[in-house]
């Protein structure tokens, strides 16, 4: 059988809604550092409502969203392996190709603006290769290892930064964030193998048990992050950066779990359609936003402005995207460089091409 990407009946479109939401909680983030910034430029005060917002970013959306991707990257590592070893393509060969053409776009993002995290997922996402046969008991141990030695880092290096005593080198190297994006990486694939976002109906009480579990794991974590924001200094400030890594990894389980039992009533999926809309060309939007941004700050010469500005400017860019996105879909399978990543890919056009996995 040739290669070819999955029929538009077998997507899951939870997934996507998941993504275009992750998507925006991205751009929130990401929407100051498009800005380059000088020691001539005077920074914006954090008061009042940016404090608050600073806060909110802090503890809600910082490393969460991207982490949240990462998940979702895993799980469509796993659905689009099952699928092409389905058609009896060379599974290993396709992914290989995949994950190099997203590192060419990356690249060339990168070109455009330093944050890209392409170039981080195509690198990293090698790693996923020898993990795609094992059993999901071996899966969960090593995303229950790396996650427990990230954790373990971060912790060391809060320690020492309260203490006022010299930074780990090894714990600071071990706990980079590369480690919290393949330990998510790891937890998407063992959802995958288990089923757990493909049939939610089914593991709707074990998802419950997850989105409680890692809340509680969260709130010290948080409550710490917010007694930093009421005694400020240098320290509690370095400590408090530390602390939104340290939540990362339960505070985007506690999302993704809590997202996926949401989207099994239909009608709270019919609400978010437009952002599954936005996740089915996450690639698209996600270059899109980069494009946009950066297009707006040369031609309006913004300079820095306070968080709550640069929130309005992400909530207006955001809305375009979900418009254009749903009028987009509306008359492509695909969006444009969903198109090219598949050509890349598979190498070949098809007359009528077919939607692509998640």
């Amino acid at each position: 059988m040739g290669a070819e990407p999955i029929a538009k009946r077998d997507r899951i479109f939870s997934i996507d809604i998941v993504r275009g939401i992750a998507l925006f909680g991205i751009l929130i983030v990401n929407m100051p550092s498009f800005l380059i910034y000088t020691e001539e430029m005077p920074m914006p005060e954090e008061t009042g409502i940016n404090a608050l917002l600073r806060l909110l970013y802090d503890v809600m959306i910082q490393t969460k969203f991207y982490s949240i991707f990462s998940f979702l990257f895993g799980l469509g590592f796993f659905i689009f392996m099952s699928r092409a070893e389905q058609r009896r393509d060379k599974v290993y060969w396709r992914f290989t190709r995949r994950l190099l053409a997203l590192l060419l776009i990356g690249i060339v993002h990168m070109v455009i603006w330093f944050g890209d995290i392409l170039t981080v997922y195509a690198v990293i996402g090698f790693l996923l290769i020898p993990f795609y046969r094992r059993k999901t008991s071996t899966i969960l141990a090593w995303a229950g290892g790396t996650g427990l030695l990230y954790t373990a880092a971060k912790a060391i290096v809060l320690w020492q930064t309260l203490s006022g005593v010299e930074i780990n080198t090894w714990a600071s190297a071990i706990g980079s964030d590369i480690l919290a994006i393949f330990t998510m990486f790891l937890l998407g694939l063992y959802a995958g193998k288990r089923g757990l976002i493909s049939a939610v109906a089914t593991h709707v009480k074990l998802l419950k048990s997850v989105c409680l579990t890692a809340l509680v794991l969260s709130i010290p974590v948080e409550c710490a992050m917010i007694w930093t924001y009421v005694h400020p200094g240098e320290t509690m400030d370095a400590a408090r950066e530390i602390m939104v890594n340290l939540g990362t990894l339960p505070t985007a389980l506690f999302f993704i779990a809590g997202l996926f039992v949401l989207l099994t009533k239909e009608r709270i999926q019919r609400v978010l359609r437009p952002f599954g809309y936005a996740g089915q060309m996450a690639l698209s939007n996600y270059l899109g936003q980069t494009f946009l941004v950066m297009t707006i700050i040369h031609f309006f010469h913004i300079q820095p402005m306070p968080l709550v500005q640069w929130l309005y400017l992400a909530i207006g860019i955001y809305v375009f995207q979900l418009v254009a996105s749903t009028i987009w879909m509306r008359y492509f399978e695909r969006g444009p460089m969903e198109t090219v990543w598949r050509f890349m890919t598979y190498g070949r056009r098809r007359t009528k091409p077919a939607t692509p996995a998640n």
